[in-house]
């Protein structure tokens, strides 16, 4: 599968709920679409521009054998292409790449086209996201 970066708008979920003081700013990026990550990922330096509080700790293992424990941070509002979700994030050392993983494209129903290297949507719903419910 080839490897391509999709344009993203990442919000702190409760900014609808603080004082102006207190948000996080919006992060505008590109992230590598890896169905092979389970969630969205963010290097430390943009997760803290959003002010996220932390919820957790997980463990991970990483594609060259590695395991650690990483900080759970969120909920973020994600935006790609259009479509929205909202998804915890998990917070990776500075410096490294964003990550699109799995859980955000299925929220957000796009499908990875790899010869094309983009993202498109379901045929059964082109113009909003179908998510299966059993």
């Amino acid at each position: 599968m080839g490897i391509f970066h999709v344009g993203a708008k990442i919000r702190n979920w409760q900014n609808r709920f603080l004082p102006p003081e207190r948000q996080g700013e919006e992060v505008v990026c590109d992230v590598l679409v890896d169905s092979g990550a389970a969630e969205l990922a963010l290097p430390v330096e943009r997760a803290c521009a959003l002010k996220l509080e932390e919820l957790d700790n997980v463990r991970v293992f990483t594609a060259d054998g590695g395991q650690d424990e990483y900080r759970v941070l969120g909920i973020v509002e994600l935006e790609v292409q259009g479509r929205l979700c909202q998804v915890r994030v998990i917070e990776l050392p500075r410096g490294a790449e964003p990550l699109l993983g799995a859980v955000p494209l299925e929220e957000m129903d796009w499908r990875i086209d790899p010869s094309q290297k983009k993202l498109v949507p379901n045929p059964r719903s082109p113009d909003r996201p179908l998510l299966p419910l059993c």
